[in-house]
């Protein structure tokens, strides 16, 4: 079974809502023309806009940045400030299993809750 491509995954969470096209292009701020060549995987949006789309279908933007095969900005600069540090901690954490990596989020959330 072929992977779901980001435009299939946008149409179904636009369709699964209850939003046109127009609509959603009226959202954010682009027409429905745009927001139908996404949909057929003919334009690739930006991060701004894969954004926007997370906040008005209610999804995880990562989730639609990683099946757009792009990085959050911030993530990127993120990884800028800790040039080495970042890469080498994923490097080193590469063969985690999901289980694992669920317990470092938990981890890394509560060491940030006692830094606030």
């Amino acid at each position: 079974m072929a992977k779901e491509t980001l435009g299939e995954y946008i149409r179904k969470l636009r369709n699964t809502k209850n939003i046109g096209v127009r609509e959603m292009g009226r959202a954010l701020d682009v027409s429905g023309v745009h927001i139908s060549s996404i949909e057929k995987d003919k334009n690739t949006p930006s991060p701004e806009l894969l954004r926007k789309m997370a906040i008005v279908l209610g999804v995880d933007v990562d989730k639609l940045l990683s099946k757009a095969n792009q990085v959050d900005p911030e993530v990127i600069n993120v990884i800028k400030k800790s040039s080495t540090v970042v890469p080498s901690f994923l490097r080193s954490a590469k063969d985690l299993t999901k289980e694992q990596w669920a317990e470092l989020e938990k981890t890394v959330q509560e060491m940030t809750k006692k830094n606030k």
